[in-house]
């Protein structure tokens, strides 16, 4: 979500547009505002401590932050209020509607009850999730989702009006994430040779969720001399380490720990010189409404092996820039990663396939898509 909405924010500026991020002070350091890029302004405003807090604590806050940010607006009018996730609509309904102002609704990742499949998305930790967005789905002037299959979540799980979704596919930077270079290749080729392993490559949040323990038990599935380094990017959500400890213990008991790194959060050139180094990529996750690391590892021209859900389906192309496994047998997804492993020309071609279809899906491209969809509700 933040990477969508800086992404979409910077490129809404340099098109000329006024741009204000509006979200909760978390530190007490912080300015009350800053400019982030030309045209971009970010604002802190109070509700609640000024301190981070797991998600499920936003939920007590959505009357103050609402409360601020009509202040804040009743100042500084705006044309149009695009919230992210549920409780940021909740907050800013009251808002738009007493000022009336337009508001368009993005969910990123939407509830499924807690007696569902975790292929069905987020467990709701906060009590009101569910029918918060249930009713921002029908209260919302326009909601903007990023794949189809999250439109279809809204419509048959929210009861979403088909008529006021529209959906905005993200976009990527191909200058950050791109092809490692002839020199990089080399190297890396050098390093295997001298007795380096080939690297597998995750990155998400460590929770259940994204099924990183699927992707360490397929590495287990191969025989020592045949097994890849795996490298996991990520950290734990403010609310809880316990999955992380989990997969500490898998790697363990499966006698992974040198051929395994947990690298934490990166910055997204860091994490792009990972992706671009990687031979693949791995996406096991039970639920995503788009899967933002699939359009950044295929930028990187490094093929993916992906669960097919959601909208990762339309993420990766299956056989052509990656390979989409249903189920979570370890020994069909250690039988994709050795047949990209062993067939070098395929993960080539799979990734020269995948860089040039990213090369059609920038942030530009997203954000020109997004403005019509602006421009349509504001002559409503």
């Amino acid at each position: 979500m933040n990477v969508v909405v800086r992404a979409q924010a910077e490129q809404l500026a340099a098109l000329g547009h006024r741009v204000r991020i509006i979200t909760r002070r978390t530190h007490a350091a912080q300015q009350a505002e800053h400019e982030w890029t030309p045209g971009v302004v970010v604002r802190h405003l109070d509700a609640g401590p000024a301190r981070l807090l797991a998600k499920g604590e936003h939920e007590a806050l959505i009357g103050s932050f609402g409360a601020a940010l009509r202040e804040q607006l009743g100042e500084d009018p705006a044309d149009l209020i695009h919230a992210e996730h549920w409780y940021s609509g909740l907050a800013a309904l009251p808002a738009a509607r007493s000022l009336g102002v337009p508001l368009v609704q993005s969910y990123h990742s939407i509830a499924a009850g807690d007696d569902t499949p975790l292929e069905a998305g987020e467990r709701p930790e906060a009590p009101g999730r569910l029918a918060g967005e249930r009713r921002l789905a029908h209260e919302a002037d326009l909601v903007v989702t990023v794949s189809e299959a999250e439109k279809s979540t809204v419509l048959q799980r929210l009861g979403g009006d088909p008529d006021r979704v529209r959906v905005v596919p993200p976009g990527v930077d191909t200058r950050v994430f791109r092809p490692c270079t002839e020199g990089e290749r080399q190297d890396r080729a050098a390093r295997i040779a001298r007795g380096g392993l080939p690297e597998v490559l995750v990155a998400g949040r460590l929770h259940p969720l994204k099924g990183f323990d699927l992707a360490i038990a397929a590495l287990a599935e191969l025989p020592d001399e045949r097994r890849p380094a795996l490298r996991i990017v990520g950290d734990s959500p403010p609310d809880g380490d316990d999955y992380a400890s989990l997969l500490h213990d898998a790697v363990a008991a499966a006698g992974m720990l040198g051929t395994t790194s947990f690298d934490g959060a990166l910055r997204r050139s860091e994490l792009a010189e990972r992706l671009r180094r990687a031979a693949l990529v791995l996406i096991p996750s039970h639920s995503e409404t788009f899967g933002l690391v699939a359009l950044e590892a295929a930028a990187s021209g490094v093929p993916v092996v992906a669960r097919a859900t959601g909208g990762l389906c339309e993420a990766v192309d299956d056989g052509a820039t990656g390979l989409l496994l249903d189920g979570e047998d370890p020994a069909d997804w250690a039988a994709a990663i050795e047949r990209l492993l062993g067939d070098p020309a395929l993960a080539e071609r799979m990734g020269r396939e995948g860089r040039r279809r990213a090369l059609e899906r920038s942030w530009r491209v997203s954000t020109d898509t997004l403005v019509a969809v602006y421009r349509e509700l504001l002559r409503r």
